[in-house]
């Protein structure tokens, strides 16, 4: 699309899965202690809102650091059925 690749490899799926995990639990857990700290629910809320945010713009796109790893395709093989007539 525009010229701009659209996809991500298996490996690259794999990171962004684990970015993601490691995005969401990090701002949880540090907007919990917070919210615990100011005794305001709403802050450990913001703070995850605030972590899914940045999980989003950093794992959603296919950025290339997502494509490191292409499939290798094998090339087609030749049409049977036209050397049997």
């Amino acid at each position: 699309m525009f010229g701009i690749s659209d996809y991500m490899d298996y490996e690259g799926q794999r990171l962004a899965e684990r970015i993601f995990q490691v995005i969401i639990v990090l701002f949880g857990s540090v907007g919990w202690l917070y919210g615990y700290y100011v005794q305001d629910f709403k802050m450990t809320v913001m703070a995850l809102g605030a972590g899914f945010a940045l999980a989003f713009l950093v794992t959603i796109p296919p950025w290339p650091l997502y494509r490191r790893s292409p499939l290798k395709w094998v090339s087609a093989a030749p049409d049977d059925k036209k050397k049997r007539k």
